[in-house]
């Protein structure tokens, strides 16, 4: 799931989801699939999170071609 900050801002965030998310029906655009390296998702998807499921560590997607 993609989010931007608004109107001519150049920030943006995008959510990884593991598990069906019914809550998100009818609010936002889900899109995607993994295709490849599911074991990073899975790595991705242990991390511990904090308040408001916020990562407690850097998740940093890098050297990932075109997104």
């Amino acid at each position: 799931m993609h989010a931007n900050s608004g109107r001519d801002s150049n920030g943006c965030q995008f959510f990884i989801t593991c598990a069906k998310c019914d809550f998100l029906d009818g609010k936002h655009v889900v899109f995607g699939r993994v295709i490849d390296g599911l074991l990073v998702m899975r790595k991705i998807e242990n991390v511990p999170t904090g308040p408001n499921n916020k990562p407690k560590i850097p998740v940093v997607v890098s050297q990932c071609g075109q997104m």
